[in-house]
Parts: C-alpha cells; structure tokens; sequence
C-alpha cells in the first residue's frame, strides 16, 4: 500500500467517528472500555491522533503502529489486573510503569507505552467517556545512558566487510541472487552514505533521486515531522542506483519506487544476513545493529570530518542540534588521540 492510500484510508476511518452522534460515540467507547476491546480502543484514539495529533493525518505508518501495539498491550495489562479503564487513577497508571521496568523494558520503551495509553485516555475525553487524565503527570525514571552506548553506529571496520563481502559474492552471482545483491548493496550505501531514515529510504521515489545533476543528490519529501532536505550523493552510490534503476522490476516493485518492497521487517530481511560472521573460535556471531545504526554511523563519520554540529543536523534531518549531539561522540576518541602523547 502507498503512503497516499493509506493515508486515505486512514482518513475515511477517521471521519466515520466524526459522522457518529456525540452520545453514539460515547456510547461505542464506554462499551470498548468495559469489554477491554483493545482493537476499538485503537479506533477511537486513531481517529483523536488523526485530528488533533501533533502531525494528524500525516504522521508515519510507523509511529500509528507504535500506538497500535502500545494499546494493545496497556488494555492487555488492564485485562489481567481487572482495571476499569474508566476509573483509571494516577496510581493505577504510575503502577503500570512500575510493571513495565520490571519487566525490564528499556527506559525508552516505557516513555513509548506511556505516551500510547496517555493518548487513548485523550480520546476517551473527546469521546466524552471518561473525564479522568491518569497519564498526567505519571513519572518515568530518567535514563542516564547515553543513546549510543545503548546502540552504538556500525563501524567503519564492520560496513567495510559487510560491503567488501557483497562485492565479493557480485563477481560470481548470477540471475535473482545477483539482483538481490545489487539491491542489498544500493540499500547498504543509500542508508551509511547519506544517513536517511528507514522510513525515508523505503519512501524514496526516482523523481526524488537526481543522478544527472553535476552534484548528485536526493531530495527527502516524507521527512519526519513532514521536513523536507536534500542529501547529496556519493560516487558509490550515484553508481549503484545507476545501475539499480537498470533491474527488472516484478510485479510487488511499486513503480517509481526506488526500493522494490515498502516495509522495514523487509529491509531487515534483506540486510540482516549480510552481517552474519564467525569468529575466531568458529562460533557464529552477528554485527546487526538495526538500520538506526546507519544514521549514526553517517552522523559520527560527518562530525570527524566537518566538526559542525549544524551541517550534520542539516543532513540527517534534525530540527535540534541536541537530538544531532546524542547521534554522534567522538570527543574520547579524539582526546584519546592527544593523550596517547602525554
């Protein structure tokens, strides 16, 4: 499904709510609440997201699946804990998040959760089911670990092998696994060389990318919150898109789409092999980060060469210098380097 399909979708399903009588909504939303119908709950908030969302109708697919699970999973909760979802208290939501991070979830995660059941009860106020806000001021323990020690960007040593392995399978590959190859590699070099989000690199149409121009470059339309950039293009990868738009196109290629698949789970099944190794004790091993890791990978290598904050959130797409700060840390290394003289 294209991002204008379903967007059109999303827009129908939303205005079904808004044609309901006030109190037919009412009373459609009490009823999801007592019965814990988590798919209705999600309707309804879907719906609150489209209208009032900081992005309304235009946010990603993936930050409204992210919502999607969260629901899913907070009404889950409330079911084994015979919680009425109406009469939800400060507590009973503080005792939510307690329950999440001992579960051990990620301090990231939590703020994720919180934010998806705080929209539901959102919508259960427009909804007029519910006057109570027990996400207002629930508190989620601040996570001192920096961002790239929880997940640090690929290497330069680690993409070198990864590449060098596919150039290396590229001399004998014939027929589908050469075409496969070729598109992992166009991926491989769109995501380390120019830093795009996932989303952003499955949403890139050719119309966008201008390998003509003296100096190369892609313009990004479905930036996050609704941002657009270009990104100029190395010669590797002017190379390989090249010879990318040259492939057969199947039937599943949309056209015009510069990738021939449109989800994530997709993109990491194509990739993720890729970074399988075995070590030096014969024991297989893998390197996968997840594709964020190239963002951070871009950002670190441009910060070394640049050392300006500001062209580097140019490029990656941030709206503030301090979201740029925590994709990139090179200040040990480089005070390694003058110290290793003391």
């Amino acid at each position: 499904m294209t991002l204008d399909l379903y967007r059109a979708d999303l827009g129908g399903r939303t205005r079904e709510w808004l044609a309901l009588h006030p109190d037919e909504r009412r009373r459609r939303s009490v009823q999801a609440c007592a019965a814990k119908d988590a798919e209705a709950l999600w309707s309804l908030t879907e719906a609150h997201l489209s209208l009032y969302g900081a992005s309304g109708l235009l946010a990603s697919p993936h930050t409204f699946s992210a919502y999607r699970t969260g629901i899913r999973q907070f009404s889950q909760y409330a079911e084994t804990h015979a919680l009425n979802l109406l009469r939800l208290t400060p507590d009973d939501a503080q005792a939510y998040v307690l329950a999440l991070l001992a579960q051990g979830r990620k301090i990231a995660t939590v703020r994720g959760k919180v934010a998806s059941a705080s929209a539901l009860y959102k919508a259960l106020r427009w909804a007029g089911a519910t006057d109570t806000a027990p996400f207002v001021g629930v508190r989620v323990p601040k996570d001192h670990e920096h961002p790239l020690t929880k997940n640090p960007p690929y290497s330069a040593a680690v993409l070198r092998r990864v590449l060098g392995g596919v150039e290396e399978r590229l001399l004998s590959a014939r027929g589908r696994e050469r075409e496969r190859l070729l598109r992992a590699r166009t991926l491989l070099l769109l995501l380390a060389h120019t830093g795009l989000r996932i989303q952003e690199a499955l949403d890139l149409t050719w119309k966008e990318v201008h390998l003509d121009e003296d100096e190369p470059f892609l313009t990004v339309r479905s930036g996050k919150g609704r941002k657009s950039r270009e990104v100029y293009l190395s010669d590797r990868l002017v190379m390989a898109l090249r010879l990318d738009r040259t492939l057969p196109r199947r039937r599943s290629h949309t056209a015009g789409m510069v990738l021939p698949f449109r989800t994530r789970a997709a993109a990491t099944k194509l990739l993720k092999p890729l970074f399988e190794r075995v070590d030096e004790h014969g024991r297989a091993r893998s390197d996968w980060r997840g594709c964020h890791a190239f963002r951070k990978q871009t950002g670190t290598r441009l910060y070394e060469a640049l050392h300006d904050f500001a062209a580097v959130a140019e490029v990656l797409g941030h709206a503030d210098i301090n979201t740029t700060r925590a994709y990139v840390r090179v200040g040990g290394r480089r005070a390694g380097k003058v110290m290793r003289d003391w």
